[in-house]
């Protein structure tokens, strides 16, 4: 028999061996000392791959650590605005979870009209990254359907129970009206020098609360592309200079609520009233130039941001959907010369 054979007989009972008795890996048993150099070759090759087994059946033998969670604030949604919930692993113990798993994070979603989809979630990046953690989710308001949907998160194998939401045709959302407006030159191209305006119309017949857009919770992102893709950015607006700033609330908070609006500074519009805010291209423009030379050509540049909005009163009508978050975006091109 030839070594080459040798050392696949000896492997494969070892492995034959670890699948009756898994428990008895890091058994002191050796081979017997070699009776000549090429058997030591051999009885060396066979302990490294002892250890390097030993070292996966440990792994395989860890425990997660932690379970999938999946939370929603509320299970009513309405036709146009981002469906908005949270999930993430919640820790066993305060011992790590193991980075094995990390990359097992799935939502499940299954849609009105009972199709489904899968799509993977990733593990935070930042913070102390091998402990529990929770971060906002959506299903994409480009698919959106009328009817009720279906939500499971899975980690490590395990999954929550299924947890429904509700997407409703809800007139009064569709008569909140915003918007981001550029100011545009003759030649139809955004001008550098002028404003991007958010307006919000109120075509309801209630008061609408949201945060003040352009502050530390509320921030308006900004993006900016060259049309050959020379050269892409996306950062957030400077709240710096933007108008009322200076007076943002310094509590944070994820959710805008009745009680959160008390306490930092909120916009209110009344039935039939319109509020506008300004912010100057040229602002953003500066901002793009600090992380990488932006250089003469035309560029496409998009603002957008998500509105919180509370409609009517904390204990009217509307209460059970609200917060209700608009997506606002619009995109204009622009000839940077300098």
């Amino acid at each position: 028999m030839s070594y080459r054979q040798i050392k696949i007989s000896v492997f494969s009972a070892i492995c034959g061996f670890l699948l009756l008795f898994p428990l008895r890996i890091n058994s002191s048993a050796r081979l017997a000392p070699p009776r000549d150099p090429r058997e030591g070759i051999l009885d060396a090759s066979l302990v490294s791959i002892d250890e390097t087994l030993a070292q996966i059946a440990r792994q395989a033998l860890r425990l997660p650590n932690g379970v999938p969670i999946i939370r929603l604030e509320k299970s009513r949604f309405a036709l146009g605005e981002s469906v908005f919930f949270w999930v993430g692993v919640e820790g066993a113990s305060r011992d790590p979870i193991p980075k094995e798993y990390q990359n097992t994070c799935h939502l499940i979603v299954t849609r009105p009209d009972g199709t489904s989809k899968t799509e993977p979630v990733g593990w935070p990046v930042d913070g102390m990254v091998d402990r529990g953690w929770l971060g906002g989710a959506g299903i994409g308001s480009s698919e959106t359907q009328l009817g009720r949907y279906t939500l499971v998160f899975e980690f490590a194998g395990q999954r929550t129970e299924p947890v429904s939401l509700f997407v409703e045709d809800l007139p009064i959302v569709k008569r909140i009206k915003a918007e981001f407006v550029f100011s545009r030159a003759r030649d139809g191209l955004a001008s550098p020098d002028e404003n991007v305006t958010l307006m919000v119309r109120n075509n309801s017949d209630q008061m609408l609360r949201f945060p003040l857009p352009g502050g530390d919770n509320s921030l308006v992102s900004v993006s900016l592309s060259k049309s050959d893709r020379s050269y892409q950015s996306a950062f957030f607006y400077p709240p710096g200079s933007l108008s009322g700033v200076e007076k943002t609330s310094a509590i944070s908070f994820d959710t805008y609520t009745w009680d959160v609006a008390s306490q930092t500074p909120s916009i209110t519009i009344r039935p039939g009233e319109t509020y506008r805010r300004e912010m100057p291209l040229r602002a953003a423009l500066v901002e793009a130039a600090k992380g990488l030379s932006v250089r003469p050509g035309r560029y496409d540049v998009t603002f957008s941001t998500t509105l919180q909005i509370l409609i009517g009163e904390k204990d009217g009508e509307w209460s059970e959907i609200s917060t209700v978050r608009i997506p606002v975006s619009a995109t204009a091109a622009c000839v940077i010369n300098r």
